[in-house]
């Protein structure tokens, strides 16, 4: 490939900002309106001009950028939707992401009534021949249930006009590169490609090289990366204390939604049984949960019913969440790559956030040559102590109470405040204020399926130092319960 291509020239840059500066289609314009797509990202302000072009690219951008309304535009823009055949593929590493660009991509090709079907693994392969039997411009989908249709015959991609790897680098992470190999054999050689990828390694390099024509290098991530408005922020704590450090920085900074990172599966049981037992609302997200119960998982945690997302680097990549203001890094990273793949799941598209890591002093070394290598400005922080958790939680618990006041009309609250002045003449007052609290914040904090079963897990020191037992009626009672003031509204 040409080296001249590493950067984009200022060209490729509309004048004007705009969708309108691309030319697109009146229909496609009007969605993106509805949608409220206004101003176009910086992935999409340099992609789309070259992709409407037709050329081949290699996009290196993170997740949350928004590279998946990028590809999805050219693919509204270039698909007939007289014809029922296949005209785009989109590859992705998982289920969750698969769909998640299924949703996107049609919701930018609403206006043209273009219809978008996903296949991936874990779901009844008879429901998706039917879907594609009954016609589809456009399929996203993991790499091993694509294969699997070409092999059946239930997929045909002779009239295939557009191909999208989506997140390249982490279907090579998860031993995708042969499947996609085959895939790419099936497909006809007149075609567009759009390779997009958070890194560059050289197996994408090789790739490129073969299955690409001419290519069209964007490398966004390069300075964009690293978001500024981003804190990374670092604790140092004792390995034993690390799940009780961790809870009390989650009461202390009350997220409203948070990932939480942790290094293997093993280890997402343990944390998320110690913070579920602790009364917070959290779930854990591993490629050993069921596709069932991952799709659970993650709608209530999008609804905030969950407010803590304990995760895996493979189970999270490519999920991207609204409004996630804090991530955990529970685990040192392997790489200063994975560092960024974790911190950068905060921070979109400009917004504020926190990346908070907790080192053992044994860790601290190694982790800061991984982080300053991508010349990150690390700010070193004390635990609050137990003190300061409480205040905070207490302005977080008066807070809310005040929200919810002020939503509640004042007649309505008449004939309760000489209630609320008599228990505060009592000599128990506290304890029937703790009460009140108590129910008014009961709803359940945890995803009971997304845990391990009692008796299993349980019995490892998941809750060590909790003072909370592993079974009984009393634990599931406090499983039930939300703790008022426990980052859990």
């Amino acid at each position: 490939m040409d080296d001249s291509q590493g950067k984009p020239e200022d060209k490729t840059i509309p004048p004007i900002l705009g969708f309108g500066a691309f030319a697109l289609r009146p229909e496609i314009l009007s969605t993106l309106e509805t949608i409220g797509y206004t101003e176009p990202t910086q992935v999409q302000l340099q992609a789309i001009p070259l992709a409407m072009a037709g050329k081949d690219l290699i996009v290196q951008s993170r997740t949350g950028t928004g590279k998946t309304a990028a590809f999805g535009i050219r693919i509204a823009e270039a698909v007939d939707r007289q014809s029922p055949a296949v005209q785009a593929l989109v590859l992705t590493p998982a289920r969750e992401l698969t769909l998640q660009v299924t949703a996107e991509v049609s919701r930018i090709g609403a206006g043209r009534a273009l219809r978008c079907v996903a296949v991936y693994g874990g779901r009844p392969i008879d429901r998706q021949i039917e879907e594609l039997r009954q016609g589809a411009q456009t399929v996203v989908g993991t790499p091993g249930r694509i294969l699997d249709h070409l092999r059946r015959g239930t997929l045909r991609l002779d009239s295939l006009k557009i191909l999208v790897l989506d997140e390249a680098d982490l279907m090579l992470d998860m031993g995708f590169e042969k499947e996609m190999r085959q895939i790419l054999e099936h497909l006809p050689p007149r075609r567009q490609t759009l390779l997009f990828s958070a890194t560059i390694p050289r197996a994408i390099e090789a790739m490129a090289q073969k299955y690409l024509s001419n290519p069209e290098k964007l490398l966004l991530s390069e300075d964009y990366v690293y978001v500024k408005e981003v804190s990374h922020e670092y604790y140092i704590t004792n390995r034993m204390q690390k799940e009780r450090n961790l809870c009390n920085l989650l009461e202390f900074e009350d997220p409203p939604a948070s990932m939480i990172f942790c290094n293997t599966r093993e280890e997402t049981r343990v944390v998320a049984n110690y913070l579920g037992r602790k009364g917070l609302p959290v779930a854990m997200l591993s490629s050993d949960l069921s596709q069932a119960r991952r799709e659970k998982v993650m709608a209530r945690f999008r609804r905030r019913e969950l407010r803590h997302l304990v995760a895996t680097d493979v189970a999270a990549r490519g999920i991207d969440i609204e409004g996630l203001t804090h991530v955990f890094i529970f685990s040192a990273p392997s790489s200063p790559d994975q560092y960024v793949h974790r911190a950068g799941r905060t921070g979109r598209i400009g917004k504020s956030g926190k990346a908070i890591s907790l080192v053992a002093a044994q860790d601290l070394v190694n982790f800061n040559k991984l982080v300053r290598v991508n010349n990150l400005e690390l700010i070193e922080k004390n635990f609050p102590s137990h003190q300061e958790v409480a205040a905070r939680k207490s302005e977080h618990l008066l807070k809310r109470l005040r929200d919810s006041a002020q939503s509640t009309a004042p007649e309505d609250l008449l004939e309760l405040e000489p209630v609320a002045r008599h228990i505060a003449d009592e000599p128990d007052r506290d304890t029937l204020v703790a009460m009140l609290l108590q129910e008014h914040f009961c709803l359940p904090p945890v995803d009971l399926d997304s845990l391990p079963e009692e008796g299993a897990a349980t019995s490892q020191p998941t809750a060590q130092g909790s003072g909370m037992g592993s079974s009984g009626a009393g634990s599931r009672r406090r499983r039930r319960r939300r703790r008022p003031g426990g980052g859990s509204q």
